[in-house]
């Protein structure tokens, strides 16, 4: 059967989108536990010259995404975030499962009482990068081809941020800015990211967030060739959403986030272009 390496990034964005970036750490043994369900869904591919490009097949993909915040000590929280199941499919293809990389990773706060901190990331993959899907038609030559559509990009990642917030009105509203690199191994090249958050506190029982976060390439190796483009290389965008948290009780809130791409401040490349959409449920005490 013949083999096609489509360009598709692995979306980092759908398995964090509804975490928010904040210089505060979690009290000594208090705990978050967040389940979402995310889906996305776009036929638009940029190209890595920033050309919109019609593919001829639409690209979808849901996932169901379990996070989790403990603290260690006032000023240390470990953290984890595992895609438990990643669905990927074209809309000329079969569907294929797997499980995303998953996320630990922990963040320390550098003054006892300023909002600035620190965090390490380290995303693990839980394949070797190939998950091949079935064409649902065959080809012109009667056989049916197999497109490769992983769930997990099969490289070992270290996300750093550099994380500052504020309060005003009481606690009421906030704001977060933040700054990172992520170091790839397997000759990828290395990522810049920042970004900010404002959100804000109504009727005491719903916040709502504002997000927007830019993806730049930095380094570039020539090492790695043959699946540059699956793997999200060279990628660069772009993204903006809405956060909604509504509490249900003391402990219990319902969540739910849209976010999109643009290319008004970094140009979209190698990204199909398409709104996330997600909604949960979380516990804290």
């Amino acid at each position: 059967m013949k083999k096609y390496w489509y360009a598709f990034v692995v979306f980092v964005v759908m398995a964090s989108q509804v975490q928010a970036q904040s210089g505060w750490t979690r009290k000594a043994k208090s705990f978050y536990v967040q389940t979402t369900a995310s889906y996305y869904s776009s036929k638009d591919y940029y190209t890595t010259e920033g050309i919109l490009f019609d593919t001829g097949s639409r690209f979808n993909s849901s996932a169901l995404i379990l996070y989790g915040e403990y603290g260690v000590t006032d000023r240390i929280t470990a953290i984890v975030d595992v895609p438990v199941v990643m669905l990927n499919s074209f809309s000329s293809t079969e569907t294929v499962a797997g499980v995303g990389s998953v996320r630990v990773g922990l963040k320390y706060r550098v003054f006892n009482n300023i909002p600035i901190a620190v965090q390490a990331d380290f995303e693990i993959p839980t394949d070797d990068g190939t998950n091949f899907a079935r064409s649902k038609q065959p080809n012109a030559l009667g056989t049916f081809d197999e497109i490769n559509l992983p769930t997990s990009d099969g490289e070992f990642n270290v996300w750093t941020n550099l994380i500052g917030s504020h309060s005003f009105g009481n606690g009421k509203t906030y704001g977060s800015l933040y700054t990172g690199v992520n170091f790839r191994t397997e000759s990828f090249s290395n990522q810049f990211q920042a970004g900010a958050e404002v959100g804000h506190l109504f009727f005491d029982k719903l916040y709502l967030i504002g997000k927007l976060r830019i993806l730049e390439k930095l380094s570039s190796s020539d090492g790695f060739q043959g699946g540059s483009f699956l793997y999200g290389e060279g990628t660069t965008f772009t993204s903006y959403g809405l956060n909604a948290i509504y509490k249900l009780g003391e402990h219990l809130s319902l969540v739910a986030a849209y976010s999109d791409y643009a290319g008004f401040l970094v140009e979209r490349k190698n990204i199909y272009d398409g709104g996330t959409f997600s909604l949960g449920i979380s516990i804290e005490y």
